[in-house]
């Protein structure tokens, strides 16, 4: 240990347990209540090519606060989510569209041509900070696969498909298996879909049941439930895959593949979703990025009505078609915020000690006067949510600014950051 700080784990390892475990009351019994903290972490969901600007608007403050028609999921949560507009990144970061994802955590432009070198991201700058106090430094995840190539641009087709980045030259490879995201939180467990998690999980909580309260008891069912719940969901998806595989082969001796990604890209978010909920609940990480759409992105929305690419539709941004892509995608970000809002955590939530992000590189297509973003969570108190905040006329617009503020609320002090060397006033 770097410290003498009480950490979660240290905790958990008294009462016998070895799996990751949500938060529970009943340290207090153990005379150390006193001493741990919540723990702050941050979540990012990305998707890529524009918004639909008409229905991405608010208004006002707190229960008062009018919400834009894209933002009507967020109804119920209002009270935690701040509502940001205005701030922006340097015009030669993400405009176009072959650089944008890069840029986003980051705020440098990466260099075209055939070297690849872009910045290290926010995300992964508090990776390295609380890599030695979780299991997983950050889980980094996506529902599109990379693109390769380069684009007419001149720039790599990389810089489309990754936010995250360890260093310039290095972005963190993205999981887009969900059965995959799931086994990392539990030490490889379960990696084979027969092989129940929660069958190990189980085998550990029975000496921990026993000395913990009535609340912490219900806690820990909700827990096991959480877990049966995603992986029956991984099992029907597999044999639902397989089936359909099998429909299509030309033989009936197809095999079944071991792990598989959702053929629906709603059951895929969602499922990503989950598993960053469960990573949060159990401190396996305290970092997570999500890439639910590249830039250029070739995702298409059936289960929306809808039978062309999203990237073609980014340059009818106007429309209803678009329209109904933007609220999606806010949707996404609702229901990974209801989900954290609804996990009990000291006396608040595990929303309440994150911040979680959704962005996205662009305003319109090739067009980034400023950043559409949302945040819910007030990392354990640190910030005023609730809020319409409009930097459209201020005298410091940087997102980076935003993230030097960010970091600083989770313990990183830096002097620098993209190209802010300034927190956001009052922020």
């Amino acid at each position: 240990m770097k410290s003498n700080k009480l950490t979660r784990r240290m905790v958990l390892g008294g009462v016998g347990a070895t799996v990751a475990l949500p938060w529970l009351e009943s340290s207090k019994l153990f005379g150390i209540d006193s001493k741990i903290t919540s723990p702050k972490r941050f979540g990012f969901l990305f998707w890529g090519d524009g918004i639909h600007p008409p229905e991405w608007w608010s208004k006002g403050q707190g229960e008062s606060m009018e919400l834009g028609p894209a933002f009507k999921s967020l109804e119920s949560v209002k009270g935690k989510v701040n509502f940001v507009h205005g701030l922006q990144h340097p015009g030669d970061v993400c405009g176009g569209h072959a650089k944008g994802a890069a840029g986003i955590l980051s705020g440098i432009r990466p260099v075209g041509g055939r070297d690849i070198k872009a910045a290290t991201s926010m995300d992964q700058v508090l990776a390295k900070q609380f890599g030695d106090e979780t299991p997983l430094s950050s889980l980094v995840l996506a529902c599109e696969r990379p693109v390769s190539g380069f684009h007419e641009s001149g720039y790599s087709m990389m810089y489309a498909s990754h936010v995250s980045w360890r260093s310039p030259v290095s972005p963190v490879p993205s999981e887009l298996h969900p059965s995959l995201a799931f086994d990392s939180l539990f030490a490889g467990k379960g990696n084979r879909i027969h092989l129940s998690v929660l069958d190990h999980v189980r085998e550990q909580l029975g000496d921990v049941t026993r000395k913990v309260s009535g609340a912490d008891k219900r806690k820990l069912d909700e827990y096991a439930s959480s877990i049966r719940e995603v992986e029956n969901r991984l099992k029907r998806m597999h044999r639902r895959n397989s089936e359909e595989k099998l429909d299509n082969a030309s033989s009936v001796q197809a095999p079944r593949p071991k792990d598989g990604i959702p053929n629906q890209l709603d059951e895929h978010v969602r499922l990503m979703c989950d598993v960053i909920a469960l990573a949060f609940q159990t401190d396996r990480t305290r970092v997570s990025t999500l890439v639910m759409a590249n830039n250029l992105s070739g995702q298409v929305y059936p289960f929306l009505g809808l039978n062309v690419d999203h990237h073609n539709y980014s340059h009818n941004c106007q429309k209803k078609e678009y329209a109904a892509i933007t609220r999606f995608w806010v949707e996404q970000f609702a229901y990974l915020a209801k989900k954290l809002d609804g996990i009990q955590e000291g006396d608040g939530t595990v929303l309440d000690n994150s911040c979680l992000m959704a962005a996205n590189e662009q305003w319109t297509f090739h067009s980034a006067p400023k950043v559409p973003c949302l945040m819910a969570g007030s990392l354990g108190g640190n910030l005023k949510t609730g809020r319409t905040v409009d930097f459209e006329s201020s005298s410091n617009r940087k997102m980076s600014s935003l993230y030097l503020t960010l970091m600083k609320k989770m313990g990183v002090e830096i002097d620098q950051f993209g190209n802010s060397k300034e927190p956001l006033e009052g922020f």
